[in-house]
């Protein structure tokens, strides 16, 4: 009984010391991480926001090519933005989704692809009362914790640990493992919800994790669930697209049938965020969020291949080509 007791409260206390280094912030981090920013380093972050070992080369022709496409595009989407109703379901949209959407307004662009501002205004204390729910009683805290540190280390936001985007995302993972205890926590949300606070503000990317996982199309709810027929579909194109002996790349479910741990869209979202630039994977993040389902197949093989690309190229010494500005 006594040893019970003394594992009950030694538990508590590592969550408390948890919860006071997310609410200390970047002072907590300073000891036991990266240390202060060493100079020069605004020279190795590409236009996405990841910091490279070494110094950037000047962008290519090409590329400054692409930068002012983009200006101009804005001018199109901001347009659409304004008579969304119109848009919504337009050939057009997808059209302008598969060019790109100009990053400076993606944020604006997932949240009406998301619904959000309509979810959050019929909404409005919820995600603040989840939130301090689930500093107060969430199950996950320490798995959350574990997992924050390894999440999008290498992008500028998240290099702290307990910076700003990393108590944010801390905040919203507890505040959804309340809000949804049938999901609970998952590691792959993690990296869902750290590329959505690349581009929303902390409450925003709560409501858009929301309705990722409530939305029939998007299938995500089943992504929990053993027997979802989702799963098995990206278990047999699997098949077929990926080696055997790619270990790593196999599809198995946690046991509980909880979790999509390091397969299926877990697979495939570890993947993106190690296996593939972090540009393709916004991409590919953008047609996902517009057309569903339908697309994870595709953006597996995508994915895939350019992760075989990038290996191919290590094999043979030639090295993966460079991320620029």
């Amino acid at each position: 009984m006594v040893i019970v007791e003394d594992a009950d409260s030694l538990r508590a206390q590592e969550r408390e010391n948890i919860i006071m280094n997310y609410e200390k912030g970047h002072r907590a981090g300073l000891l036991k991480d990266m240390g202060p920013e060493p100079v020069g380093i605004y020279n190795n972050i590409d236009r996405f926001g990841i910091v490279h070992e070494t110094e950037l080369p000047p962008a290519t022709a090409r590329e400054v090519k692409q930068m002012r496409r983009e200006i101009t595009r804005k001018s199109k989407w901001m347009e659409m933005l304004g008579q969304w109703e119109t848009y919504k379901n337009s050939k057009k949209l997808i059209d302008r989704v598969y060019k790109g959407i100009p990053m400076n307004i993606r944020g604006q662009v997932w949240s009406v692809l998301l619904n959000i501002q309509e979810v959050k205004s019929k909404n409005p204390r919820t995600y603040k009362v989840m939130k301090e729910k689930g500093k107060r009683s969430s199950e996950h805290i320490h798995q959350i914790d574990v997992d924050l540190s390894r999440t999008l280390r290498t992008h500028i936001f998240f290099r702290d640990r307990y910076g700003t985007k990393q108590r944010e995302l801390f905040s919203i993972l507890l505040a959804y493992s309340e809000y949804n205890p049938e999901v609970g926590y998952c590691r792959d949300l993690s990296h869902i919800a750290a590329l959505f606070l690349l581009y929303l503000p902390e409450e925003d990317a709560f409501w858009a994790l929301v309705q990722l996982l409530a939305r029939e199309r998007h299938s995500l709810q089943g992504f929990h669930s053993p027997n979802d027929g989702t799963i098995q579909g990206l278990q047999d194109h699997q098949e077929h697209v990926v080696p055997t002996s790619q270990h790593k790349t196999r599809w198995h479910l946690d046991k509980e049938g909880l979790c999509v741990q390091d397969s299926s869209l877990g697979w495939l979202l570890q993947m993106l965020n190690d296996g593939i630039s972090l540009g393709l994977t916004l991409r590919l993040w953008d047609v996902y969020l517009l057309e569903g389902e339908q697309v994870l197949m595709p953006m597996t093989s995508i994915a895939f291949k350019v992760q075989r690309s990038k290996s191919t190229c290590a094999q043979l010494g030639l090295g993966s080509p460079g991320v620029r500005r």
